[in-house]
């Protein structure tokens, strides 16, 4: 049965963040799988616990793959005994890569989750970057690797990962991320934002990635032609950006679905890096008219719907944020209707849940 086969989900950890929210949901509707974070994490420990999830945590600090933490990792296996590993990023990748090449066991199928897209290397770590070349080393290692976008399959073939790669859309949930007056109401009181003002909202963590400097450069110039529309920053880091006039900055959150039931348009800003933007998705599934720059998917996302723009562009970013404002309400709240329907006949949770699962069966055959 393929409901049946014993999943171990390797992963950094699970703080807030778009691969850690799909694996999450993926694992919340199958129970034979358990998740083994490298690096603690309680971010999400609350909706874990409320779901029955297993989770390993193996206590690793960061930035620090040695002896001690294959040896962590081969008790969890040991331990769980799964049928496969599904690892999630680089980090995870390399390390249950090692530990298969030190104990000579080739055994248990290995799946590798390969998310990012287009990224530009100069902005992160030297650690990150030896990571990155070891595993574009081992990259036929792994039975199979999975891309949650065409852009990031693009991409890794690009600087040199072999093997095959296939695609997986992230899903989404529809039902948890749907309008709702009640929550608009109540979150646009305790800002004090006013009922008819349009507000913009941009979710993702502060990083060179995701360019909220040319996101609040194109919004200075809004606020100077429509003096009452708001934009929202939520995500690790965005409460320590300077705010500027009409801004909202929150941090990291676990009402998410309240904000986008509060806002009107949601943005992607990104300059590089995106592979599948959940936030985007998300947003559109919550009935917000996107704008996004054309980075990893986010054309295919949009499909016919919403404005796509060129990157590190505020002028071109302003005119998309302007055209939409000023949208005739019957036009402006079509578009709204036809944002969730994208999302729900091309990227629901159910129908990303059903590929993994044609997957893993796929993998026990053949094993």
């Amino acid at each position: 049965m393929i409901d049946n086969i014993r999943v171990l989900h390797v992963i950094s950890s699970m703080g807030q963040g778009g691969a850690e929210r799909q694996l999450l949901e993926l694992v919340k509707l199958n129970k034979n799988h358990a998740i083994c974070q490298l690096t603690s994490d309680n971010s999400y420990i609350k909706e874990m616990k409320e779901n029955h999830i297993t989770i390993f945590d193996l206590k690793i600090k960061k930035k620090s793959l040695n002896i001690l933490s294959l040896y962590k990792l081969f008790k969890v296996i040991k331990y769980y005994k799964p049928e496969i590993i599904n690892t999630w990023m680089y980090h995870s990748s390399l390390l249950v890569v090692l530990l298969r090449l030190i104990t000579f066991n080739n055994r248990i199928p290995l799946i590798w989750g390969l998310r990012c897209s287009n990224m530009e290397m100069s902005h992160y770590s030297l650690f990150l970057k030896i990571i990155v070349i070891f595993c574009k080393y081992f990259s036929m290692k792994p039975n199979i690797i999975i891309n949650n976008s065409k852009a990031g399959l693009n991409f890794h073939k690009k600087i040199g990962f072999k093997n095959k790669h296939i695609i997986i859309s992230n899903g989404i949930d529809t039902n948890k991320f749907k309008p709702n007056d009640q929550f608009r109401k109540a979150f646009r009181n305790k800002y004090k934002i006013h009922k008819d003002a349009r507000v913009l909202l941009c979710i993702g963590r502060n990083d060179p990635m995701k360019d909220h400097s040319t996101l609040l450069k194109s919004f200075k110039q809004i606020r100077k032609d429509f003096s009452s529309v708001i934009l929202i920053l939520a995500g690790l880091g965005t409460e320590n950006i300077k705010k500027i006039n009409g801004m909202i900055t929150l941090g990291p959150r676990h009402d998410i679905e309240h904000i986008y039931a509060a806002s009107d348009i949601i943005i992607s800003s990104s300059a590089f890096g995106e592979g599948f933007s959940n936030a985007l998705a998300e947003g559109m599934s919550s009935k917000l008219i996107p704008i996004a720059t054309n980075i990893g998917d986010s054309k295919y996302i949009l499909g016919d719907v919403g404005k796509i723009i060129n990157q590190r562009n505020p002028k071109e970013l302003y005119c998309a944020i302007k055209e939409t404002i000023k949208l005739d309400k019957n036009i402006f709240d079509n578009e709204k209707i036809l944002a969730r329907m994208r999302i729900i006949n091309n990227f629901s949770k159910p129908k990303m849940v059903s590929e993994y699962k044609k997957l893993y069966s796929r993998l026990i055959d053949k094993n």
